[in-house]
């Protein structure tokens, strides 16, 4: 999993680390509402697309 602040984003590679997330998440005692989330799942090429408009 990256992150460089939960308030921004992050990525979730694989069922493991989505799993390990919610566990903690849903451990912590004051746990508030989940607003919706949109969940985009990018191309190999879409990646590295938007990896190199980053880096320019």
């Amino acid at each position: 999993m990256a992150t460089s602040s939960l308030a921004k984003s992050f990525v979730i590679k694989t069922k493991k680390e989505a799993g390990n997330f919610v566990k903690l998440f849903s451990e912590q005692e004051n746990q508030r509402p989940l607003k919706d989330i949109n969940i985009v799942t990018l191309s190999q090429e879409r990646l590295i697309e938007l990896i190199n408009e980053k880096r320019k």
